[in-house]
């Protein structure tokens, strides 16, 4: 139920501050609550009419609920929905939630945003899961596949995920062996370790060709409400598009979508905030590679990392 606000008289409210003080907070609470309804991002006039307000006003109260974290405004189209601080709440209270009807909509954005595929995986025994696939829109493009089991050791995403699970690598290295799939596979434990650790420094993962050749991915791990990690996603795309500079865009797009998932999943702030500088450094070198097989072109039902 929507609700919407009348005039109220300081007879009703008592003394001129706290009368401020409730108008203030009940205007605030009509405009969260005018995002009840499953509806596409709101602007300043249409909250404005829904809820009986002044644009201004609607406008000086989206800001501050902005600035909270409650609203989060699109940056092309200047509307709102709602903010990162709202799933965090919800997140608390119903641990729950569907993990991937929570990621669907962020990795959308993210594609639309980036144009190659999204993934989103979780850990399963000594491999990870896809469960959720977003495909790019681009002419070359790599084609997911829910259900999709790939070797943790050489894909971004179990990278992303193992690199905050250290008790889990041990595990999965003492009963399996670290196949080598492409040129560029890491197949030493000691190397493989020191690379979560930079992932863990930097704040997301690389797959460069080890997964698949001509197949470069980018991962970042996703925490539920009591900040453990428990899954990742990435996006994937050609070696010819996935260079140096690029992943260093990429990097930060995928960082940003896994941390905004999160947030809908109620993890809490301070271990996005401290985490968050570490996704601003640069990454290994990711020029092109040679390709074994004669540099053939990528296309699409390449796996995905």
């Amino acid at each position: 139920m929507l609700l919407v606000l009348d005039d109220i008289s300081a007879s009703q409210e008592g003394p001129r501050g706290e009368l401020h003080s409730v108008l203030t907070l009940r205007r605030g609470l009509a405009i969260l609550d005018a995002f009840s309804v499953p509806r596409e991002d709101l602007g300043v006039n249409e909250i404005a009419r829904l809820v009986n307000l002044h644009k201004s006003t609607v406008s000086r109260l989206c800001g501050t609920l902005e600035q909270a974290g409650y609203l989060k405004r699109d940056d092309v189209t200047g509307k709102f929905r709602l903010g990162g601080r709202v799933f965090q709440l919800v997140g608390t209270a119903a641990p729950d939630v569907d993990l991937r009807a929570i990621a669907r909509p962020v990795l959308r954005e993210l594609v639309e945003t980036c144009g190659d595929t999204a993934h989103l995986a979780i850990h399963d025994g000594q491999d990870v899961v896809t469960v959720e696939v977003v495909d790019g829109y681009r002419l070359m493009r790599m084609q997911g596949r829910i259900g999709q089991r790939q070797l943790v050791h050489a894909s971004a995403l179990g990278k992303a995920i193992l690199a905050w699970r250290p008790n889990d690598v041990d595990r999965i290295l003492a009963v399996r062996e670290m196949i080598r799939l492409t040129p560029n596979t890491i197949t030493d434990p000691e190397q493989f370790k020191q690379q979560l650790s930079e992932v863990r420094e930097r704040g997301y993962s690389l797959d460069l060709e080890e997964l698949e050749e001509g197949l470069r991915c980018v991962g970042a791990p996703i925490r539920d409400h009591g900040g453990e990690v428990i899954a990742a996603i990435s996006v994937a795309g050609p070696r010819h598009r996935f260079t140096t500079s690029a992943i260093g865009t990429l990097s930060r797009m995928v960082r940003n979508s896994a941390d905004e998932i999160s947030a809908r999943l109620g993890s809490p702030p301070r271990l996005l905030r401290t985490e968050a500088a570490g996704s601003l450094k640069a990454a290994p070198e990711a020029g092109p590679i040679p390709i074994a097989r004669g540099g053939r072109r990528v296309a699409a039902g390449l796996p995905v990392g």
